[in-house]
Formats: structure tokens, sequence, C-alpha cells
């Protein structure tokens, strides 16, 4: 389980990496990432959010019920997150662009409260 200051740093580096955003080097044709997105998306591996048993198949069930998912459930989509610019170069900053983390951040407050 995850605490509220465990949130408020995932918060903390979310909002680093998405401001890093414009920084990516695209010149070799591959993103390289800056520094802040980098150890973003290494944090998401590491404890508390990372989970090894993680379920790739849950992630749009997940993300379809996030306003009931579980704290294992939110570490399940933060795991895939991490994981999942192995299967597609510039995935990182799709999902930076996106909404998914002010989504999964807010549930995560939610859940600290409980």
């Amino acid at each position: 389980m995850f605490l509220k200051n465990d949130v408020e740093k995932l918060e903390e580096g979310y909002m680093l990496a998405k401001q890093a955003l414009a920084d990516i080097d695209r010149s070799s044709g591959y993103p390289n990432y800056p520094d802040a997105i980098s150890k973003f998306m290494r944090a998401l591996c590491g404890p508390p959010w990372g989970k090894i048993d993680y379920d790739p198949r849950q992630i749009k069930n997940i993300m379809s019920n996030i306003t009931t998912a579980s704290a294992d459930d939110l570490c399940n989509v933060l795991t895939y997150v991490n994981r999942i610019e192995r299967f597609g170069d510039g995935q990182w900053a799709v999902i930076l662009e996106g909404d998914l983390f002010p989504l999964v951040i807010s549930r995560a407050y939610e859940l600290t409260k409980t």
C-alpha cells in the first residue's frame, strides 16, 4: 500500500516529466527522453508502485472503472505505463500527454483517505 507522501511524490514526478515533454530529442528517429521523464518512469517500477506480477490484460478494465480501482489496480496500471515503451517507441510521451496520470493520481489520493 502507498501513503499520501508517496502520491505527492508521484504527482511531483509527473509534473516534472510533463514539463520535460518539450525537451524530448527525436533527432535520431527515436525519442531520447530527458532525465525528468526517465527518472519518473523508472520510479513507477519501484516501491510502492511497481508490481512484478502485473497483468497488462487488466489495464483497459481498470481504466474504465478508475473511480473504483484498488491500490493494487493502480500499481498494475503504473507498471504497465513504465513497460509500454518496450512495445512502441514514444509511448511514454503519448501517455504523459494524455489524461491517465491525473486520473490515477486523483484515485490514489482518494485511497489514502480510507
